[in-house]
């Protein structure tokens, strides 16, 4: 009997021990399970590797790395994996239609607003209005945030904006002594007679040209598309018809001029071929004379001029030519740069980068960014420098003659990129001897209903 109470004992330590044994197996696994899973968001910004901001000259790599170091230490287990993208493709959202085909797109992509929109169209952004408190929807310009916003769907969230003209390279009118051609101030207006007869007399090929269009691309069809707005009457697009009607008298009379200049030899020779980057040189090199979307021009000849890279040279902001008769040409608006969310299917990822976001948009921030694109933030309690000349000059004719928003793109209800191509191509078409204004709009306005039909 002793001894089978011996066995006994002995069988139910060993039992005890293989369950202690076993716990402590499943300690560590206990311990991981109560670990959270470390959180990674993909976020790209529009621009490419190397890349400077504009007022301080540091490299936007240093800048966000310091500044997502400062959100992943208040956030431990947050990775943020971020790169610059879109530049080396032109302009284009094509290395992210890339990603989207391939089921990887960004978390957080930072893109200029017609680009982002392209993604909102097809139902692939979340809704940003969790990323906002009641203090930053009331911070922001009413305006330019309404832009962001369909049907109470807050499908970006606005950082920079601001405001642009025409810009006159002066030293070029005082060399040739007719500076008093130039518009006067306090308005700096002038007509498109008193435009025309200035360009007549700078211009001096191939030595200086006078001004300069380009259609090689979408990229920066604005500073054509803002001469319509000295041309009372004249529309790209009526939301209230649903139609196109750049090809109606008033909108074909501004095409008409504008190759006036093409057929007497006053832009740059190609526009047709031109894009806005290799229109660059032509006006740091002081062979075109007047060129619209001055922000621009302002941003790479303060640059130029001061890293000794070109000769430097006097330079004014003016209104675009209106009309005779018209009345002062608006100022054009920057298209915002925003920041939009693909679609996620973590919340507490979304969650987290509702955080990012906010933190991103906060003014300093968003100050920043603004500032680093030569821009003006959107946010009405973000601190920049307004004691810029340029700054200073737009933002007072904002304020005299309102703006004009030449992109188009809050106008245009969806395929907008689609668009824009076909308008490029169009402009392709405008720039050629004997070309029949006319006749592309025409062919403009039934090709680009056809491209919104397909996606109301």
């Amino acid at each position: 009997m002793k001894r089978k109470a011996l066995i006994l004992v002995i069988l139910v330590l060993c039992g005890s021990m293989v369950l202690w044994a076993g716990g402590s197996k499943e300690a560590p696994a206990q311990a991981q399970a109560q670990t959270p899973e470390r959180i990674n968001i993909v976020y790209w910004a529009f621009g490419s590797e190397g890349s400077a901001m504009n007022d301080t000259g540091e490299l936007w790599t240093d800048w966000y790395t310091r500044v997502f170091n400062e959100f992943e230490e208040t956030h431990p287990g947050v990775d943020i994996d971020f790169a610059l993208r879109g530049y080396e493709s032109g302009g284009t959202t094509l290395y992210v239609d890339a990603a989207v085909a391939s089921g990887s797109p960004p978390d957080i992509y930072f893109d200029t607003k017609f680009r982002v929109k392209k993604y909102f169209e097809q139902g692939m952004l979340e809704d940003l209005a969790p990323a906002l408190t009641a203090a930053d929807r009331s911070a922001y310009d009413a305006a330019v945030f309404s832009g962001s916003v369909s049907k109470g769907f807050v499908w970006s969230i606005p950082a920079s904006g601001g405001y642009w003209n025409y810009i006159v390279n002066k030293t070029l009118f005082e060399r040739a002594g007719i500076a008093d051609m130039l518009p006067q101030p306090p308005d700096y207006g002038w007509t498109t007679d008193q435009f025309l007869a200035a360009a007549r007399a700078v211009n001096d090929p191939p030595n200086v040209y006078a001004t300069a269009l380009f259609a090689g691309s979408p990229s920066m069809d604005s500073a054509t598309n803002h001469w319509m707005a000295g041309f009372p009457g004249a529309q790209f697009y009526d939301p209230e018809a649903g139609k196109f009607v750049v090809n109606q008298p008033a909108a074909v009379e501004v095409f008409t001029f504008l190759h006036q200049l093409y057929s007497e030899g006053l832009l740059v020779p190609g526009a047709a071929g031109h894009i806005d980057d290799t229109i660059d040189p032509y006006w740091l090199n002081g062979q075109v004379a007047m060129l619209g979307q001055g922000n621009w021009y302002d941003k790479i000849t303060s640059r130029g001029i001061a890293e000794g890279t070109i000769e430097p040279f006097e330079y004014i902001h003016v209104q675009f030519p209106n009309k005779p008769g018209a009345p002062t040409t608006p100022v054009g608006m920057s298209n915002p740069d925003v920041w939009g969310v693909f679609a996620q299917d973590d919340p507490a990822k979304l969650a987290v980068i509702y955080e990012l976001v906010n933190f991103m948009q906060a003014p300093e921030n968003a100050a920043q960014i603004a500032a680093g694109w030569g821009k003006t933030p959107v946010r009405n309690d973000a601190p920049f420098d307004q004691s810029d000349p340029a700054v200073a000059a737009w933002m007072e004719a904002a304020r005299k003659f309102g703006a004009y928003n030449s992109y188009f793109n809050d106008d245009v209800p969806c395929n907008y990129s689609e668009v824009r191509q076909a308008w490029a191509e169009a402009r392709q078409e405008l720039w050629q001897d004997n070309a029949d204004v006319q006749g592309v709009l025409d062919a403009f306005a039934a090709r680009a209903d056809a491209i919104v039909d397909e996606c109301r």
